[in-house]
């Protein structure tokens, strides 16, 4: 009885150990994965900074008054043979050259085009051309060019008149533009880039990161547009419709960032 004490005891010493030995071999391998870990972290964030950048856009506008515009109108006429066509249509060309330098003056930069004369064809009833001619129509297109964008826009009003006059005269709307674009661009990305790094500082504020060297910097296309628009095209626009008109443009700017 007392033999089988002595091993049922010696037995439980055995165990006891043994459960010492996994709690210490558990204990060493948690202590050894936390130490491992945080070697690891530390590693990845050294990686991590290494490696820190920043992409931001910076976007700048000016408001510009165009200093040139253009006009252009076409005038059209129809008669049965082309040489009652040409008279018609110098009898109109006249009353528009008339038009034009009582309001621009004789000195006006006026570009007359050559006569384009284009037959036209009988049909039959069931609408086929028949190929006999009916008569001819002509048309003559004028272009006004000037750095007065004030006279331009009288003058596109002043040939739509024309028409009450029986002149068939299809007037264009005037074109603006502006001519010093290439100073106002490198204006722009100046001020682009320099929006750029306000919104790079403005981002790492409160982060714990400095921003630093400029890694890398892309220009968007410009977009000319009339005030107050929302329009933008991924190819750039130019509106030539307004005699004021904002030039915009858009960068994109890599910055290096480092932990404080």
């Amino acid at each position: 009885m007392q033999g089988m004490t002595r091993q049922s005891g010696s037995r439980r010493r055995q165990s006891g150990q043994t459960t010492l030995a996994f709690l210490a071999l558990g204990l060493a391998l948690a202590i050894g994965l936390i130490v491992s870990a945080a070697l690891v972290s530390r590693s990845l964030e050294r990686i991590k900074l290494a490696g820190d950048k920043i992409t931001v856009k910076g976007y700048a506008e000016e408001q510009v008054v165009s200093d040139a515009g253009t006009w252009r109108g076409t005038v059209t006429v129809r008669a049965a043979d082309l040489q009652a066509g040409y008279r018609l249509l110098e009898a109109d060309t006249a009353r528009v050259l008339q038009l034009l330098e009582s309001a621009a003056g004789s000195d006006a930069a006026v570009v007359v085009s050559p006569v384009a004369a284009r037959p036209q064809y009988e049909t039959s009833a069931t609408g086929v051309q028949t190929g006999r001619i009916s008569g001819y129509e002509l048309d003559r297109t004028f272009e006004l060019n000037s750095k007065d964008v004030a006279l331009i826009g009288r003058v596109a009003a002043a040939a739509s008149a024309l028409i009450s006059d029986g002149v068939s005269i299809n007037s264009w709307p005037p074109q603006y533009f502006y001519g010093d674009l290439n100073a106002v661009k490198v204006r722009l990305i100046g001020a682009a880039t320099r929006d750029a790094q306000l919104r790079a500082e403005q981002f790492a504020s409160g982060s714990g990161v400095t921003v630093g060297a400029l890694r890398s910097a892309s220009q968007g296309v410009f977009q000319i547009t009339r005030p107050n628009s929302t329009e933008t095209a991924d190819y750039g626009s130019y509106d030539t419709s307004t005699v004021e008109k904002v030039v915009k443009a858009v960068v994109t700017v890599e910055y290096s960032v480092a932990r404080e």
